[in-house]
């Protein structure tokens, strides 16, 4: 039989869970005893078959369909009634998700004029601004791998590197880039610590130097370029101006919904008194 196929049997199930997914926000639920199936949804699911399957249906084809949803409608229920839903991290976690995904981004904003676009990079442009960047070559020590030998084989890979050594023909292993492109001081910085930024953000380009310590170990570093910070005018920053006008907007959206949400609560914060003396100050 053509329903034993493993791949026309998923697409029946995507059928039959799409053809019956109204069914748990219906009416239905009014009852909690009873599940209903309505001829509506079943004929939804008898013409989807059909379509993946060449020909109509049979009735024992369509129940076989139909009871995969009718368990897990069963089992929720049960669940529900077993108050296994109260005091439960994850459906308290996956709940407030669902509910974000109602309310927010639920329409893109208009587009913005160019008019718009402008006054907004010019209310801050300093939202555009293009940090200081370097690029670098970095050759990694291992100080557990190199032990007490640690300082004397980095100052003979240093005096190897200037001689034109090739980077990857010393050092050590690491997950980390050997050449970082253009990067960013607050990138450099969470990687390898302020010492070595500042070092990278200083050194002339051209020789190696070092060594400089990160919390991994021992770094030889070589400045390829460094470019310094600059103001980009509108026209070369109008696509990300477009988009961050966008975010702001949702943003926006998406806090005016909250607002009226929790408008419609009493919040009760019951401060402890020195919190609540600190709070009037």
């Amino acid at each position: 039989m053509l329903l034993k196929d493993p791949l026309v049997h998923f697409l029946l199930i995507g059928a039959a869970l799409f053809a019956l997914l109204r069914w748990q926000s219906d009416g239905g639920r009014e009852n909690p005893q009873e599940i209903v199936i309505t001829a509506e949804q079943l004929t939804q699911l008898r013409q989807a078959t059909a379509v993946l399957q060449g020909r109509e249906p049979t009735r024992a084809e369509l129940e076989q369909l139909v009871e995969p949803a009718i368990r897990e409608e069963v089992y929720y229920r049960e669940a529900l009634a077993l108050g296994l839903d109260v005091d439960d991290d994850e459906v308290r976690r996956r709940l407030v998700e669902k509910m974000q995904y109602l309310t927010e981004d639920l329409v893109d904003p208009e587009p913005a004029s160019e008019e718009e676009l402008r006054a907004f990079f010019d209310a801050a442009p300093e939202r555009f601004l293009i940090p200081e960047l370097v690029t670098f070559d970095q050759v990694f020590f291992s100080p557990s791998t190199r032990g007490d030998a640690l300082a004397g084989d980095v100052e003979e890979a240093l005096a190897a590197l200037r001689d034109g050594a090739e980077p990857a023909d010393v050092g050590d292993r690491t997950p980390l880039q050997e050449r970082f492109e253009d990067a960013p001081r607050e990138r450099v910085a969470v990687l390898f610590g302020e010492g070595m930024t500042n070092a990278v953000f200083t050194l002339p380009p051209g020789d190696w130097s070092g060594p400089y310590q990160s919390d991994f170990g021992a770094h030889l570093v070589r400045v390829i370029s460094r470019s310094v910070a600059r103001q980009p005018t509108f026209d070369q920053v109008r696509e990300q101006a477009r988009e961050a006008f966008a975010a702001d907007r949702r943003r926006t959206a998406n806090e005016r919904a909250y607002a009226e949400m929790r408008a419609r609560y009493d919040v009760v914060v019951d401060w402890p008194e020195p919190l609540a003396e600190a709070n009037l100050q």
